[in-house]
């Protein structure tokens, strides 16, 4: 069935570029039918520390020979050779090759593939530039006021918090304000459905990694049987919310020019022509389940990383005193110049409170892996190798970032290291949070300005400390698709004396 510890003789999806003789490539001994992804498929490693062992477990090597039930996947190691992926040969390995068919909400910016992804992107870059961010700033400021407000006012019933939750309460306002025109109450309600859905989005399941892991070890079973494994609360959530979005703006002047406002745009055109290689013509029909794939995706990326890499870099403000208080000493000098108020201006000058958010993305990456999908055979020009089409790329973000050949003391939490001087030292494709070349995330520099917004307001006001629940080193969750604290990341929460 398998190789014994070798990886290849299974099929000719590894083999040497010139002649017919294969390549063995090293990787682990794969078990019958789940190959070596079992404890991924149910539940009991995350992705993110399986490729963690594996990078570790094979320090000289480029790339791992690794299964995925019956199927080979290749993780690599190699800095070069994941930017060949990444960028330099990005129309080899365009696609992330998520199984589309069994989800109802999966025709996504995200997931989505080929000339329909081109033509998205293209759609929604526009959303994402600078200038649009900054024209949306005040909005955003608006809800780090009502942040603070609602801060100020727990802490006087009780100073211990988990920050993950909090900072999750704030990231879900801002979405909901800047792309989709609503003040959703994240803020004020104690049971709020946008937090619900959050909650329910992020939980994973095991009756899904159950079937996953049929559809691994049967390929097609879950088409055969019509199994979808979209969350039916999820959908409908979406569904709806695009519903009540049309019913209100459609017909009516763009005004906001907002995330809505552009797909209400698209789905009034019906239709929209494919961003296409070749010289075909056809076009991308956009119906009300595309435009609720697209409210999910947004809604999911803007909260979840960004929540995810505030409440890390609280943690580690509240075991760096010196740090946090340098953050805070920047934050106040740079908003005297503007009234002693957050914008969008003064938030580019606070310098090394990027370089600290940076730091944080290094060690607690949100993404722990990105994975790709070979959609046209590849020989790769370093290893010699034949990848061919729909074999899987493994890239594990968070091994490199913790790898000590880049980042010396790695586990140590240092914002020096992304200093201008040191930051053009970091070798290209170790440091890639936020993916890299053109299938990285679109929405990058609205986290950052998200973040850091977020974060200086809350600093401004407040300061943190370790309590009795705070683990110097965190354990992750096992389960999480994004990586999160198993126990949660708790914190002291005082209000500062100006």
């Amino acid at each position: 069935m398998y190789s014994d510890n070798k990886f290849s003789e299974l099929s000719l999806s590894v083999t040497i570029a010139v002649g017919n003789a294969q390549r063995r490539v090293l990787g682990p001994k794969p078990i019958p039918f789940v190959g070596n992804f079992g404890r991924v498929i149910f539940l009991k490693e995350s992705v993110t520390k399986f490729s963690n062992r594996l990078y570790n477990a094979y320090p000289d090597e480029k790339v791992v020979g690794i299964y995925q039930g019956m199927k080979p996947w290749l993780l690599v190691r190699d800095p070069e050779l994941i930017k060949n992926v990444l960028i330099k040969n990005f129309s080899h390995f365009a696609d992330r090759g998520t199984k589309l068919n069994n989800n109802q909400l999966s025709f996504n910016l995200f997931d989505v593939e080929g000339d329909a992804w081109r033509t998205l992107r293209q759609s929604f870059t526009p959303i994402f530039s600078s200038g649009k961010i900054k024209s949306m700033s005040p909005l955003i400021v608006r809800c780090v006021k009502d942040f603070q407000e609602y801060v100020g006012g727990l802490i006087e019933k009780e100073v211990g918090h988990e920050v993950r939750s909090l900072m999750a309460r704030y990231t879900l306002e801002v979405i909901g304000t800047c792309a989709f025109g609503l003040s959703v109450g994240t803020l004020s309600e104690e049971n709020n459905q946008f937090r619900d859905i959050a909650s329910t989005m992020f939980t994973p399941r095991l009756k899904v990694a159950i079937w996953r892991g049929l559809d691994t070890i049967f390929p097609g079973i879950m088409d055969s049987l019509g199994i979808r494994i979209t969350n039916a609360k999820v959908y409908n959530f979406f569904m709806t919310l695009t519903e009540k979005m049309l019913q209100e703006r459609r017909g009516k002047p763009k005004v906001r020019k907002d995330f809505m406002d552009l797909l209400i745009e698209m789905y009034e055109q019906g239709r929209i022509k494919l961003n296409k290689k070749d010289e075909t013509s056809s076009e991308l029909e956009i119906t009300k389940n595309v435009m609720a794939a697209q409210a999910m995706v947004f809604y999911a990326a803007g909260f979840e990383t960004s929540s995810a890499a505030m409440s890390f870099l609280l943690h580690e403000l509240a075991l760096d005193e010196e740090c946090q208080e340098r953050i805070y000493n920047e934050i106040r000098e740079v908003t005297r110049k503007y009234g002693d108020q957050i914008c969008y201006e003064a938030v580019c000058e606070m310098n090394y409170l990027e370089m600290a958010l940076d730091e944080t993305m290094r060690k607690h990456p949100p993404g722990g892996v990105l994975i790709r999908k070979c959609v046209s055979d590849y020989v790769c020009p370093i290893t010699k190798l034949k990848i061919e089409k729909d074999m899987r790329i493994l890239i594990p973000v968070m091994a490199l970032h913790r790898d000590k050949k880049y980042f010396s003391n790695p586990d140590e939490f240092n914002p020096e290291r992304f200093a201008p001087e040191n930051k053009m030292k970091i070798p290209s494709c170790v440091y890639i949070p936020f993916g890299e070349g053109p299938r990285n995330c679109i929405g990058l520099r609205f986290a950052k300005i998200e973040s850091m917004m977020g974060i200086a307001g809350f600093l401004m006001k407040f300061k943190v400390e370790p309590s009795a629940k705070t683990k110097k080193q965190l354990d992750y969750d096992n389960k999480g698709i994004t990586l999160k604290s198993r126990d949660g990341i708790w914190l002291i929460i005082t209000k500062r004396e100006v």
